[in-house]
């Protein structure tokens, strides 16, 4: 949306991005009083809605006697808003109802571009570094009369837009869910799909590798769908040595790629084991949903605290599935796996689920108002901007001020910010990094 005092050419910026003469524009203030909306096509086809508002008047006597109105309707579109352009009069210079505005939109910084106007009129080019003091990082020097410099800033809205393709249409609430049974050799995955199916649907045996082939199995519970797949025992490379053996595990990690959620099965009679923590490791590697499951507990007698001692040694082991949950279960007896379903559920529903663009920048504010990330080639990391790029699991592009990957623990930081503002148990969150494209205007030294 585009919002700025009176007269200092925002309905000719949104006729200029809109591409047509959609709103009246005059050197008399006050022209536009209700907002006006239009939506833009960009170049490779993706939309946005662009929102034009009136000016907004500060001080006891305002120019226009809608003024109220006006900045009523201004402020509603800024709340709904999920870009800023925060146009000013490059050739007025720096003026106090500027400094007004920018203070109200000190809060929504992080969604802001500051668009200074007119810079093709007399020294108001040289004047542009001075509208820095308002406090925006990002700044677009630009001439909506004339077209200079708005191809930058449609490059930057262009970086904000979540790409169409990416997009994914609304969720079939008939499309079952693919579940992948995986664990390394012999740790009950077939006793569990036969316990999930209520069948002898697999092949059950102490001899190692008697599932070869990916098993898949279709089942319906409270009419929901679901695709269960039985997979082969993953080996370590130099243990898997049978050549029908490694198209096995070959396999079975084609299933995790096709999964929407992992069981990983860990058998509690041999512990956690570096193999376990391997084939963990393939489902985070596939961005894919995750839940663990400690069979065979039943197989051995237990104090009250054995329980809470293994799930933190599973936790040590596998650091990098933290987010997982985890289960104690049997499957041969059937043992609390009537949990299962319930939680694929709620994991599903946050795997598959789309945020608010608001949300999104509010929490990544907040993350780096607590914790600055880590400088990079010896300057400051700046974030500007967050957006959902797609769900399955949820990938946000994050814009700033360099394309450098984040340090591993500052990226462990913000998912953790992520998904516990949003309540993501058993679900990944992954980041793409984009610097902005020529759009950051260095600082004049101070």
């Amino acid at each position: 949306m585009i919002v700025g005092r009176p007269n200092v050419g925002k309905s000719t910026l949104f006729n200029r991005l809109a591409g047509k003469r959609r709103a009246l524009t005059h050197d008399l203030p006050g022209m536009t009083r209700d907002r006006l909306r239009e939506v833009v096509s960009l170049d490779d086809g993706r939309r946005y809605e662009l929102t034009d508002t009136g000016g907004l008047e500060y001080g006891e006597t305002p120019m226009s006697a809608f003024a109220g109105e006006i900045k009523a309707q201004a402020e509603k579109a800024l709340a709904e808003a999920d870009f800023i352009l925060f146009v000013v009069d490059g050739a007025a210079g720096v003026l106090t109802e500027d400094r007004d505005i920018a203070q109200q939109l000190r809060g929504e910084a992080s969604k802001t571009a500051l668009v200074v106007n007119k810079i093709d009129r007399k020294d108001a080019e040289s004047a542009v570094n001075e509208f820095w003091e308002l406090g925006f990082e990002r700044l677009v020097p630009i001439s909506a009369e004339h077209g200079t410099g708005t191809d930058d800033l449609i490059d930057l809205i262009s970086e904000v837009v979540p790409p169409e393709a990416e997009e994914e249409p609304e969720e079939d609430p008939n499309a079952p869910v693919h579940v992948a049974i995986i664990g390394r050799p012999n740790v009950g995955k077939s006793s569990l799909l036969n316990r999930l199916t209520n069948e002898e649907r697999s092949v059950v045996s102490p001899i190692s590798g008697t599932t070869r082939d990916a098993i898949d199995e279709e089942i319906t519970r409270n009419g929901r769908r679901y695709i269960i797949i039985d997979t082969a025992g993953i080996r370590r490379k130099g243990k898997t040595t049978d050549e029908a053996e490694k198209l096995a595990v070959i396999s079975a990690r084609k299933a995790i790629e096709r999964c929407d959620i992992a069981l990983v099965m860990i058998d509690a009679t041999d512990g956690v084991t570096a193999q376990d923590a391997t084939v963990a490791g393939y489902a985070e590697d596939a961005g894919k949903a995750a839940m663990l499951l400690v069979n065979k507990w039943d197989a051995a007698q237990h104090e009250p605290d054995d329980a809470k001692k293994f799930e933190e040694h599973v936790r040590f082991k596998m650091k990098f599935l933290s987010y997982a949950p985890l289960e104690f279960v049997s499957a041969k007896t059937g043992r609390r796996v009537e949990k299962v379903f319930p939680k694929i559920d709620s994991i599903i529903a946050s795997y598959r689920k789309r945020f608010k663009t608001s949300e999104l920048n509010q929490i990544l504010e907040r993350a780096v108002q607590a914790h600055n990330p880590p400088v990079v080639r010896g300057k400051p990391r700046r974030f500007y901007y967050a957006t959902q790029l797609k769900a399955g699991p949820p990938t946000i592009a994050l814009f700033s001020n360099s394309d450098e990957p984040l340090h591993f623990s500052y990226r462990r930081y913000l998912e953790n910010q992520f998904r516990e503002a949003f309540g993501l148990e058993g679900v990944p969150v992954h980041f793409v990094i984009r610097a902005r494209k020529g759009m950051k205007r260095d600082r004049p030294p101070r």
